[in-house]
């Protein structure tokens, strides 16, 4: 992470430190903060600002905290639009993306100093984004999902649309397994909810489907 996006966690961290939230400004600190995109250009009043869209890249505990708590997602949006506010920039959003632990990373792109990501970097590999939704299943309390993910297989393809970027995903599961999943929708949803979670990108939408593993 650059210098230059360091110093923007760290401002925004320090801001929730001095609201009283400690924890969350630990979980700024840690985080990988990433600007996606080029910014885009609003106009408020007379002012006319580049608007920049965060994204944060944390493991999976604190992936868990930010996304089940609206509250807490809300006090990191506020920290980060405060600490970004200027005559000339905007915050326009801020995206929680899950740290894979194969490859300890996520993807955004960086704006003016800060390093740019090329577009059409290479995703990472079904094991990465398998291994990443199985932490996460382990952070909220589910064993079971995550031994599930850890013995079956991804598949991902990109899927032509006209709008939003849309990515298909089929996690095949063993016999045995996906019978479970008949048995327990709700074992199912977080399957899904999982593997979608740490394959999505910002800006783009995915599909989740589950699947019997071929023989």
């Amino acid at each position: 992470m650059s210098t230059t996006l360091a110093a923007l966690g760290a401002g925004a961290a320090a801001l929730l430190e001095a609201e009283g939230r400690p924890a969350l400004a630990e979980l700024v600190r840690r985080a990988r903060v990433e600007i996606v995109g080029p910014g885009e250009t609003w106009s408020m009043g007379a002012r006319e600002v580049t608007a920049h869209r965060v994204a944060l890249a944390v493991p999976a505990e604190a992936f868990h905290a930010l996304t089940s708590d609206p509250a807490a997602l809300g006090a990191v949006r506020s920290a980060f639009a405060r600490a970004m506010r200027s005559p000339d920039t905007e915050l326009s959003e801020v995206h929680v993306e899950l740290l894979l632990p194969v490859i300890d990373r996520a993807w955004a792109h960086a704006y003016r100093s800060a390093p740019t990501r090329d577009p059409g970097a290479e995703r990472p590999s079904p094991e990465a984004v398998l291994a990443g939704a199985a932490a996460l299943l382990r952070a909220t309390g589910d064993p079971l999902g995550a031994a599930i993910l850890e013995h079956s297989h991804l598949s991902v393809a990109e899927v032509a649309s006209a709008g939003t970027p849309l990515t298909r995903v089929v996690v095949y599961l063993t016999p045995q397994d996906r019978a479970r999943t008949w048995h327990a929708p709700a074992l199912e949803e977080r399957l899904r909810r999982a593997v979608h979670d740490a394959v999505r990108r910002a800006q783009e939408e995915a599909v989740v489907e589950l699947a019997v593993l071929p023989a």
